[in-house]
């Protein structure tokens, strides 16, 4: 059992779990269950995938920390305003909150920014690139989790599609966070981080298609 715990099983792991999560989102009986324990799940991958980060050292807390605190910020700022990403309200799905943003976007925040920047710079070493991609992949991600976010009861914009303003400054925040990243050196190398990234993915594209099928 504890292979699947260990960085070359861990994938295996997330895609079951994923899977199971699935399940319960399309069975009618287990849907609140699902709402309930999504909070709980990003916390616990969020947990397995920093337990196989190579160098932890107080750098790397300080940076992982910065994004985690400046991402909630963001939010709460973007919330209370309507300024940076458009107006909108989160729901009941990422569990508790503080000033009306749960708690678990901050380290949502800090796992995109570093799954990302982990499959970027496994093909290139360059700064430039890494940022950019890192960001522009960010960006896709939430293309499709936007679409997702009201099906799972995480957050709802007023006129329900978010304004460009929403990806302008998701990309921006991006492009920070990760430029922290590589000045500051650190190393994302993390396969397990870049497998969740991509099945997490997946997942929120089960969960668009569900939707589409089942609301014709």
């Amino acid at each position: 059992m504890s292979k699947y715990l260990l960085n070359e099983g861990l994938p295996i792991t997330f895609i079951i779990l994923y899977v199971f999560g699935f399940g319960l989102y399309v069975t009618p009986i287990t849907h609140e269950l699902f709402k309930l324990i999504t909070p709980y799940t990003l916390v616990l991958v969020a947990v397995a995938i920093f337990s196989h980060h190579k160098e932890w050292n107080k750098k790397t807390i300080a940076v992982l920390g910065g994004i985690f605190i400046l991402g909630i910020i963001a939010e709460i700022i973007g919330v209370a305003t309507g300024k940076l990403f458009g107006v909108y309200a989160y729901g009941e799905g990422l569990g508790l909150k503080i000033a009306d943003v749960p708690l678990v976007i901050g380290l949502n925040w800090v796992f995109l920014v570093y799954a990302s920047n982990s499959i970027i710079s496994k093909y290139t070493t360059k700064n430039i690139p890494i940022i950019l991609g890192a960001a522009s992949l960010m960006v896709v991600y939430d293309i499709l989790l936007e679409k997702v976010a009201p099906l799972m009861d995480m957050w709802l914009f007023a006129k329900n599609d978010p304004p460009i303003n929403n990806y302008v400054v998701w990309f921006l925040l991006a492009l920070v966070f990760n430029a922290a990243i590589q000045y500051f050196k650190i190393n994302t190398h993390n396969r397990p981080a870049r497998w969740l990234f991509f099945i997490q993915f997946g997942f929120f594209v089960l969960i668009v298609l569900h939707n589409s099928f089942t609301s014709t």
